[in-house]
């Protein structure tokens, strides 16, 4: 049995902090070769006449309609991934492909978004898509709050605070903007953002 001055030196030693773990390293980037041409990148992929690869760890190749599509994420999604952490991809549709996050297939088009922050829609048989400003991504990151798209006769717009009349719709570009409607005009401002957002490294890719 520990004696109560025994006790009392273990219960105030000191607890060694565990040193945190390195993140996990990007794969390294890789080569392959097609009809006597050899390209480098990630994700390389070849239909037998050509290769391509995406240029970083974070892009996407995909096969489709007979093709070799790649396509990187900006460098803001990249540096401020939601906490999903979704993956970009390619679809296709009678010939006609698009790359991104959040890609919809509607009325023979195709369309992404360019950041997993970004938000699409169809009106009137017409594919929009629409993302959130750089600045508001460096600035909210994971808590960048989704934008929403209004609509009001043949109009749409996408964005923050939407208003409309029966046949005009406008947006805030940004979540602190904002729209009003006084006789039947609309007015919407958007304040300057003022950081200065420097990364240091990028998060790792997602699996």
């Amino acid at each position: 049995m520990l004696s109560l001055l025994a006790i009392v030196w273990l219960a105030s030693a000191p607890v060694e902090s565990q040193p945190t773990p390195p993140p996990p390293r990007p794969p390294p980037p890789q080569c392959l070769s097609s009809q006597g041409r050899t390209v480098c990148g990630y994700q390389c992929k070849s239909n037998g006449s050509h290769t391509a690869c995406a240029r970083t760890p974070y892009g996407v190749c995909q096969l489709l309609a007979g093709n070799i599509h790649c396509w990187d994420p900006p460098r803001v999604a990249i540096a401020h991934p939601p906490r999903s952490n979704p993956k970009p991809e390619c679809k296709e549709i009678r010939g006609k492909v698009a790359c991104g996050y959040n890609c919809r297939v509607a009325h023979g088009e195709v369309a992404c978004n360019s950041t997993p922050y970004g938000v699409c829609t169809t009106h009137f048989e017409r594919l929009v898509c629409w993302d959130p400003p750089e600045s508001v991504i460096h600035e909210q990151g994971a808590d960048t709050p989704e934008p929403r798209c209004l609509t009001a006769s043949e109009a749409v717009s996408c964005g923050y605070d939407c208003k409309s009349t029966r046949t005009e719709v406008r947006c805030a570009s940004t979540p602190t903007g904002v729209c009003r409607l006084d006789n039947d005009q609309l007015t919407c401002f958007d304040p300057p953002s003022l950081l200065h957002c420097d990364h240091s490294a990028p998060p790792p890719p997602a699996n």
